[in-house]
C-alpha cells in the first residue's frame, strides 16, 4: 500500500491529481496491476484498491490518481468498459 504524503488530501482534483473511481477490478487485483493497466496513459501518483480485511480479499474497486487531466481522460475513454477479469470495468472520476 502506499502512504499518504504531506497533505494527503482527497477530492476530485487533491494534490494535484485527478483521482479515478474503478469498480469491477475483482477480488483478487493489486495495486502493482492497476498501476500497470493505467500507467500506458499517463503518470499515475497513487493507485489503492479497497480491500476486505476479514475475507482477505479485495472488495472489487479502487482508486487510481493521475498527474494529469487530459491523460485521466484519455484513461475513462480507453478502460471504460475494458474487460479485466470476467466483467467490463467501469472507471470515472471520483464523485
Amino acid at each position: 500500500m502506499s502512504g499518504g504524503g504531506p497533505g494527503n488530501a482527497g477530492g476530485a482534483a487533491g494534490d494535484k491529481g485527478f483521482v479515478l473511481f474503478v469498480y469491477n477490478i475483482g477480488t483478487d487485483t493489486d495495486e502493482y496491476a492497476l498501476w500497470q493497466l493505467f500507467s500506458p496513459y499517463g503518470a499515475v501518483q497513487r493507485v489503492n484498491v479497497i480491500r476486505d480485511f476479514q475475507k482477505k480479499q479485495g472488495k472489487g474497486y479502487g482508486f487510481v490518481t493521475m498527474a494529469n487531466y487530459d491523460e485521466a481522460v484519455w484513461a475513462i475513454q480507453n478502460l471504460n468498459g475494458y474487460t479485466l477479469i470476467s466483467k467490463p470495468l467501469q472507471v470515472s472520476f471520483k464523485s
